[in-house]
């Protein structure tokens, strides 16, 4: 069950990468400073980046051990802390008064989050596989030798 909140979860952010996406491209262009709408798309572009990760791990969960889902985690609060603090800084100029610099810290712990997820996938949740190619790879030869023994 859990693996279809985590398939709904990366459709909602890639869907937010894309109403950002056109929401900075057609109504900030030209109310943002440069500097603010580069930050602004690097939160839609790790928006749809992670989005389209953690959908295509979810949908393929089986072929991953139980851990999966821990790394689903950090990725899924990472995109949060990451893409949701760049942009809240980017749109900070919309908010006189309200000094929103000081969250940029939040972002490099994002961004950790990520790349813990996607290296914590790396090296533990494989097992899986490397089940499924020494089974295949076991049968497939047993059955050569079937083969030959037949044929002799």
């Amino acid at each position: 069950m859990k693996w279809k909140y985590y398939t709904q979860f990366s459709l909602l952010i890639c869907a937010i990468g894309i109403l950002t996406g056109a929401f900075g491209a057609h109504a900030l262009k030209d109310k943002l400073p440069s500097n603010d709408l580069n930050i602004f798309d690097t939160a839609v572009k790790y928006s749809l980046f992670l989005g389209l990760s953690i959908l295509t791990l979810s949908i393929n969960h089986r072929h991953f051990n139980y851990r999966l889902s821990t790394a689903l985690l950090f990725m899924s609060i990472g995109i949060c802390l990451f893409a949701g603090s760049l942009f809240m800084i980017s749109l900070n100029s919309f908010w006189p008064g309200v000094y929103l610099k000081g969250i940029g810290v939040i972002t490099p712990i994002g961004g950790i989050a990520m790349i813990f997820g996607f290296i914590y996938t790396s090296f533990f949740c494989l097992s899986k596989i490397e089940e499924s190619k020494s089974s295949s790879s076991s049968s497939s030869s047993s059955s050569k030798k079937s083969h030959r023994k037949t044929t002799e």
